[in-house]
């Protein structure tokens, strides 16, 4: 063929080319096939490309001249596209069946030399694409399962921290909270009262000859009995109220908004059912609590003064034993 044919011809298949690949390309771009496959339509539009050289490779009076665009298409799947090393294998596969069906389908065909030269060219590209394929894959691969293998730790490590934190509030007998929340609560719930000028209670409870329960029963009893009555005060108080273990047996139950009389009839209720409760091993009525009532309303909520009063209402109470002290809030100052 002359190389006026050759020029025709080229430029009729190129035209014909173009068609299927801007299709794809469109598909790509545009389509939900686009979205869902990627790698199969760029494979396509490569895969054209590598029909449409290696047919002009064995046609043209110069092939070396086609040599870089033959070639090309396999660095980029092998260098530059992200995707898996399995589609650069299968560019290079047809690129070659590609050459040898157009290599048998020419008359004249390529000489040795030349044939020679294209097969060291596409030799050279397919080995260096899909070794740096294979390494590339591996590289990011492996840096994705150490992204993941990271943000697995960072949510685990979030779940112990979130776990610790909760431990550092709570009591690990009773499930209650425990000191170091109590006067935490205590004291924002003081800072909110003052500022807003609303009420608040505290309700200190003491578990009666508590010594005796763990002389009698041992220490798990005493155990138990400290369960059975922290399980009372959390399902008999409101939802925004707080249940904590002080120490020992002293317990105590922080009422935002409740005044006195509320705070009262919310202990004398708990001092009555606390006489039914009856943990493993003991007796009816063996149990018994001693409460002491506080209240205070906006500037004279401050912690310390509102436990003091609340403890010496304990201490009356258990004067007597099985009682509530309670007494009227101060006046706000």
């Amino acid at each position: 063929m002359t190389d006026t044919g050759n020029a025709q011809a080229f430029l009729t298949l190129r035209l014909l080319c173009e068609i299927p690949m801007a299709l794809g390309l469109v598909a790509l771009w545009r389509l939900p096939l686009g979205r869902r496959r990627p790698e199969l339509l760029t494979f396509l539009i490569l895969a054209v490309v590598q029909a449409e050289v290696a047919w002009m490779v064995t046609r043209s009076a110069d092939p070396k001249y086609h040599l870089l665009g033959f070639t090309l298409a396999i660095y980029g799947s092998g260098c530059v596209l992200v995707a898996r090393p399995r589609w650069t294998v299968a560019l290079v596969a047809v690129s070659w069946a590609a050459l040898g069906l157009a290599s048998l389908t020419t008359d004249a065909g390529l000489s040795p030399a030349d044939l020679l030269a294209v097969s060291v060219y596409l030799a050279t590209a397919s080995l260096i694409a899909v070794l740096a394929h294979l390494r590339r894959y591996a590289l990011t691969t492996r840096e994705l399962l150490t992204r993941v293998r990271l943000e697995r730790e960072q949510q685990r490590t979030g779940v112990l921290l979130a776990q610790l934190e909760r431990l550092s509030h709570e009591d690990p007998l009773t499930g209650l909270a425990n000191r170091r929340r109590w006067d935490a609560e205590l004291a924002g719930t003081c800072v909110e009262a003052r500022r807003r000028g609303e009420v608040l209670s505290v309700v200190l409870v003491d578990l009666d000859h508590f010594k005796d329960v763990n002389d009698r029963h041992g220490h798990a009893g005493g155990d138990a009995a400290l369960r059975a009555v922290a399980g009372l005060l959390s399902t008999r108080v409101r939802g925004g109220d707080l249940v904590a273990r002080l120490g020992g047996d002293e317990l105590a139950v922080l009422m935002p908004g409740a005044d006195a009389v509320r705070a009262t009839e919310v202990a004398e209720r708990l001092r009555l059912e606390a006489r039914v409760l009856r943990p493993p091993g003991f007796g009816p009525g063996e149990l018994s609590l001693s409460l002491g009532v506080a209240a205070a309303t906006g500037a004279d909520a401050y912690p310390l003064e509102l436990m003091s009063r609340a403890d010496e209402q304990l201490y009356r109470a258990k004067t007597t034993r099985n009682a509530v002290g309670s007494a009227p809030p101060q006046p706000a100052r």
